[in-house]
């Protein structure tokens, strides 16, 4: 039994019906039979109740002269109240008079326990007073409620309700067992058991059940055999596509083993799974050199720069996107150092994939263009271009906090216009190439030299705080420059140079105003005589311009 319960929806149906339509049908008759019950005992006291009220004045002529004749006859009278199993009838705390009913041997005491309110102790005491005095008391009428009677009378009621009650449920059950095992359950089991012998890959389907064709059953049947054409469409699919991918595979394993690209797998910790000989080949690896090597060979090899890999990585996972950058390595192996893009995409289950090629020619072609873009062709000193980027990149310092203080000297070479109308533009070629050198030989490596246009120069002395130091530089460069030059052993040219000399500190920067003042200086200069210097201070509020330095 408990196997077809467990196995057999339709047992298991009809006993959880049944079982709920008894459980429901025995707590309603309960139910009813306590309501109906403490109804019966309302009823008995309000019956009792009146037939103190029908003998009120006898009582009251009887208790009042204390005939006890009266008294008697009026407690056997009431008496025959079928509810009043006993009357007392007391005067001045005497028994007056008092009639008893036999008790009905072996009365069942059930009844106490379903109606606790029906008890002997239910004593209705009536209080009688006299007929001269409504405000004189003259006896107490005590009545004993009849527990068997009362009980007989509510039990045979409400066991009548219960009847009820549970043959209504019972019958509900049943009809509903009934609709429900043919219209719902049976059906749903020859739909199971047809299922247990369908060859769906023959093209077999459902049939509809009889008289379930436009219902929900009928509907379910067509589901299933929809779904069963669409899984064996997918089935077949999928073999076609099982052979697609076995054929690609072959194809992607050939290039994966024959590109010269490098193709990798690595964890979100930067751990590699899988290489490609290319890969191995790229970056100078041994594959018998030990797993755990290999494994950690990338971010051993990208020392220093793991944060951004890592990055790339966590970009690449939680944004699904593909990330690329380019890293400056150098093998283990050698000393040469080169350039790969590395190229990450993620996979899936936190695996991703990636591509890495040597770019060491095109970073050496991209940075050979940018040399040439900002060096200056006839000095090879930097042009006005290479003087832009030099400022926004100190510019970005300063914003950033980094910066320290330096000094920008302008010069402007004196008498090289003369030079160069009198001697050619060759001549002049060459002074200029003679100055660049001067003034290379003078300066730190860590400066920077750069040439604006024609005969004009900059210098930024960087990270230097001391006047000095700066004055010193500019006499020594002018100094230099008023020395002849030997062009060839028939010519000798003499040139000079003034110079503008702005500072900045460390806190702030305008390049702007550094770049005017010190030009407004040069100019100064050139007005006052030539082949000098003079020295402008820049600060947060004014400018200051010191003496004139000789």
């Amino acid at each position: 039994m408990l196997r077809l319960l467990r196995t057999s929806i339709v047992y298991r149906s009809a006993f959880i019906v049944l079982g709920i339509a008894l459980l429901v049908g025995i707590f309603f008759a309960l139910l009813s039979y306590h309501f109906s019950a403490q109804s019966e005992q309302e009823q008995a006291r309000q019956r009792m109740q009146a037939s103190l009220s029908t003998v009120e004045n006898t009582a009251s002529i009887a208790c009042f002269v204390l005939d006890q004749n009266l008294a008697g006859e009026l407690a056997r009278g009431l008496l025959k109240n079928g509810d009043i199993s006993r009357v007392q009838i007391i005067s001045e705390g005497k028994v007056l008079a008092q009639a008893d009913k036999k008790p009905v041997k072996g009365s069942d005491q059930s009844a106490l326990a379903i109606l606790p309110g029906i008890s002997p102790s239910n004593q209705l005491v009536h209080e009688v007073y006299s007929p001269f005095n409504p405000k004189e008391k003259v006896c107490e009428i005590h009545l004993d409620p009849n527990i068997d009677f009362i009980r007989e009378q509510s039990t045979a009621k409400a066991r009548f309700i219960v009847y009820l009650l549970l043959l209504q449920a019972l019958a509900m059950a049943s009809a509903v067992v009934y609709v429900v095992l043919t219209m719902i359950t049976r059906p749903i089991k020859n739909i199971s058991d047809r299922l247990h012998t369908l060859a769906p890959e023959s093209g077999d389907k459902l049939g509809l059940p009889d008289g379930n064709e436009k219902d929900e059953i009928g509907q379910l049947v067509r589901d299933v055999n929809t779904l069963v054409a669409s899984l064996l469409k997918t089935l077949n699919e999928e073999r076609t596509l099982r052979i697609q991918h076995a054929i690609g595979e072959k194809k992607f394993q050939t290039i994966f083993e024959n590109a010269e690209t490098g193709i990798f797998q690595l964890n979100f910790s930067g751990e590699l799974l899988s290489y490609n000989p290319a890969f191995l080949r790229m970056f100078s690896l041994d594959d018998h050199g030990g797993k755990d090597i290999i494994a950690n060979a990338l971010t051993s090899l990208l020392e220093g720069q793991e944060l951004r890999l890592h990055l790339m990585i966590d970009a690449a996972i939680n944004e699904a996107r593909i990330m690329s950058d380019d890293f400056y390595i150098q093998l283990a192996s050698s000393s040469s150092k080169k350039w790969i893009n590395l190229v990450i995409s993620p996979a899936e289950d936190g695996i991703l994939q990636g591509l890495v090629n040597d770019i060491t020619e095109r970073k050496s072609q991209e940075e050979s263009a940018n040399q040439l873009a900002v060096t200056d062709h006839l000095t090879g000193i930097n042009n006005r271009l290479g003087f832009e980027k030099e400022i926004s990149r100190l510019s970005r310092e300063y914003a950033n906090g980094n910066a320290q203080g330096f000094f920008l000297l302008m010069i402007d070479l004196d008498k090289f216009k003369q030079v160069n109308d009198s001697h050619g533009h060759t001549v002049g070629d060459q002074v200029l190439v003679h100055f660049s050198r001067l003034v290379s030989n003078t300066v730190r490596r860590s400066d920077f030299i750069a040439r604006l246009g024609g005969d004009e120069f900059i210098i930024l002395l960087k990270d230097l705080t001391y006047l000095e130091k700066a004055e010193e530089i500019a006499q020594k460069i002018i100094t230099l420059a008023s020395q002849p030059i030997v062009i060839n052993e028939t010519l000798c040219v003499q040139i000079g140079a003034s110079i503008g000399i702005s500072y900045t500190g460390p806190n702030e920067f305008d390049a702007n105003d550094l770049l005017r003042q010190a030009d407004a200086a040069m100019y100064e200069v050139k007005r006052s005589g030539k082949n000098a210097y003079r020295v402008v201070h820049l600060n947060s509020s004014k400018h200051q311009q010191a003496n004139d330095s000789i």
